[in-house]
This record gives structure tokens, C-alpha cells and sequence, in this order.
């Protein structure tokens, strides 16, 4: 069971004084690329965004189509993505 605030404090501290993660990793866009460009059905294919921070990977994931879900336990990362 995870218990509320059970997340890194430090990851808090970081969101709350910087704006990371304003693009996807060039990893991530190499991967999908190379792995599910070609496939019909995108939407059929679920990814999930642990520790999504600001979302840069959720939106270029969603912006291609596919179904994806993300959590981050930094408020601050949260209040600025909705």
C-alpha cells in the first residue's frame, strides 16, 4: 500500500524551483518510432507515465495517438500541467 507523501520529497523541491522536462526524451521518440510507428491501431496501445512531471512525454505520446496515463507525486508538476 502506498501511503500519501510517500514520494521523494526532493522531486517537489526540484518542480517547484525549475521547469523540467519541456520535451520528450529523444530516447523515448527514437523508441516509438522504431517500435509502433507502423502499427494501424495506436490508440490500442497503453503507456503509462510514471513520475510524468510536466508531461512532455504523455503529450507527445497522446499527440501520436496513443492511449497513455501519467502520475507524478510533485504537486507543483500537477497544478502546472492542468
Amino acid at each position: 500500500m502506498i501511503k500519501r507523501g510517500s514520494w521523494d520529497p526532493a522531486w517537489e523541491e526540484i518542480h517547484k524551483s525549475r521547469k523540467l522536462g519541456k520535451y520528450p526524451p529523444e530516447e523515448l521518440v527514437r523508441f516509438v518510432a522504431r517500435k509502433y510507428y507502423k502499427v494501424s491501431s495506436r490508440e490500442a496501445f497503453r503507456f503509462f507515465d510514471l513520475g510524468c512531471g510536466l508531461g512532455a512525454a504523455s503529450w507527445y505520446l497522446a499527440r501520436e495517438g496513443f492511449t497513455v496515463f501519467g502520475i507524478d507525486g510533485s504537486k507543483s508538476s500537477i497544478e502546472r500541467v492542468t
